[in-house]
């Protein structure tokens, strides 16, 4: 039996989830393991996230970081990557569609700066 669990908790996937996809403007950006996945974050918009998230046990008064920009209207989403006008690590490679690629066993991901050898 299987449970499908779609939630922006990072905390309850660290303790309820086998397995993350995250998935970004409809789209599956990322695949792997929860532990690989928390230990090493491989798309951008992952590491945003995984910034975002609140620490434990961190008491110290700061403003969380966010993401900047907004999720495109499925009618106006950019050529090839979704997340590129959100992303600090974009190049004009990130124009092209890019598919799902094994950037380490069990885990992957849909940028070319996780795979630079496809």
């Amino acid at each position: 039996m299987g449970v499908l669990l779609i939630t922006h908790d990072l905390g309850v996937v660290a303790e309820a989830a086998d397995d993350v996809a995250v998935m970004y403007a409809g789209e599956l950006v990322e695949l792997a393991s929860t532990q690989d996945f928390f230990a090493a974050p491989l798309h951008p918009y992952s590491q945003g996230l995984m910034s975002c998230a609140p620490l434990v046990g961190n008491h110290e008064a700061r403003r969380l970081p966010s993401i900047p920009g907004m999720v495109p209207l499925p009618s106006e989403l950019p050529a090839g990557c979704a997340f590129r006008p959100r992303c600090p690590h974009t190049s004009e490679r990130c124009r092209q569609p890019q598919s799902l690629a094994e950037a380490a066993p069990g885990h992957l991901v849909r940028c070319w700066r996780a795979c630079p050898s496809r």
